[in-house]
């Protein structure tokens, strides 16, 4: 949890990996950046990678479908699809990549660059503004 690190920007770099798209509210995504960003000292750098999708895109459901495939190991029946879209839709924070960019940005970080994808994983880097 980043609440018990120390306060102070002791730190050069971070990594949160799959952590904040279960941060429902966009609010508390900003916030929690900024309390990365707060520990970081300045040029410092916060790597991350969460869930993104832009999940109102006509592209959407194909891609889920081949996302819960690839994470089963294919094979699911029809109850457990709606079963996983379910708890997506209601426990994580799927949202745009370019959403989930400006919400770091938002926290204190210099505009990310999306260095990676796979699947519906997405992995940003960026440096604390100073």
């Amino acid at each position: 949890m980043v609440e018990t690190l120390p306060e102070d920007a002791a730190f050069d770099g971070a990594t949160c990996l799959l952590v904040s798209q279960f941060l429902l509210d966009p609010d508390a995504r900003t916030a929690f950046f900024a309390s990365i960003a707060h520990r970081l000292r300045p040029g410092g750098t916060l790597v991350w990678a969460d869930l993104a999708w832009d999940t109102e895109a006509p592209d959407y459901p194909a891609m889920l479908r081949l996302w819960m495939e690839t994470m089963s190991g294919a094979g699911l029946d029809a109850a457990a699809l709606e079963q996983i879209r379910a708890n997506y839709a209601r426990d994580v924070a799927i949202l745009p990549p370019d959403r989930v960019a400006a919400l770091a940005e938002a926290g204190g970080f210099a505009p990310p660059l999306r260095f990676h994808q796979a699947g519906m994983i997405h992995g940003w880097c960026a440096r604390k503004q100073s």
